[in-house]
């Protein structure tokens, strides 16, 4: 994959960093494969919802910016580390397929005049 991704990981609990981060670039690549020449620079977070206080809760945060200057960020919570990352890519995939489609459908139709739509 082409587009540079930034890994912050601040406690993934007793699952090895380097195969969180392998994972998580694996289900990105998965994610954005066909989205590959809109995207610029991707920002993976991961961190633990309970901090100090112990608990299952697993957030992955993903920031994307798109070769147009805009931002796509999305938040999964859940009980283990590699299901938020799963949950995540997941959502991106939506949410850049809802943005790129609605652009196509700005940029297809073409807008009509007053005196056409009277007529």
């Amino acid at each position: 994959m082409e587009i540079s991704i930034d890994f912050v990981i601040r406690s993934a609990g007793a699952i090895d960093p380097e195969t969180l981060r392998v994972y998580a670039e694996r289900r990105l690549a998965f994610a954005l494969r066909r989205f590959e020449h809109h995207t610029r620079h991707a920002t993976v977070r991961f961190g633990d919802v309970n901090g100090p206080k112990g608990g299952v809760d697993s957030c992955c945060t993903i920031a994307l910016q798109l070769q147009d200057g805009r931002h796509i960020d999305v938040k999964a919570i859940t009980a283990w580390p590699f299901a938020s990352v799963t949950l995540a890519a997941k959502r991106l995939n939506a949410v850049i397929r809802r943005e790129l489609d609605k652009r196509q459908l700005s940029v297809r139709r073409p807008r009509r005049n007053r005196s056409e739509i009277i007529a």
